[in-house]
């Protein structure tokens, strides 16, 4: 999986760092530590468009759905990252990634009961 930093992630997105930790804590951006412990951007939360650089427009939604549903931030990155069963075993990110958030979305609200 790719990382990049805050830096490299607001330039792809012609923001600065600090709105770039924002949408990390309104999750439209994943971070995960590197080996030393310092959070890095998941490149895939970041769509390559004719139009530029843009973010995974559902993303927040399903976190949400994970998070209300009692997952720790952590879980819920970890779930959206990781191959799930219920979902062909396809990363939801990938899913949410080509417009497929309605499955993406219910599969989360299961799990997360």
């Amino acid at each position: 999986m790719d990382m990049i930093s805050f830096k490299e992630a607001a330039e792809r997105l012609g923001i600065k760092v600090t709105r770039a930790h924002r949408l990390l804590n309104e999750h439209r951006l994943l971070a995960l530590p590197d080996s030393q412990g310092k959070l890095q951007i998941v490149a895939d939360c970041l769509l390559d468009t004719p139009e530029g650089w843009t973010l995974v427009e559902r993303l927040p939604g399903t976190m949400l759905t994970l998070l209300d549903g009692g997952f720790s931030t952590q879980e819920a990155t970890e779930w959206v990252l990781s191959p799930q069963p219920l979902l062909d075993g396809q990363r939801p990110l990938d899913l949410l990634r080509v417009g497929t958030h309605s499955t993406v979305n219910a599969v989360a609200a299961m799990q997360a009961l």
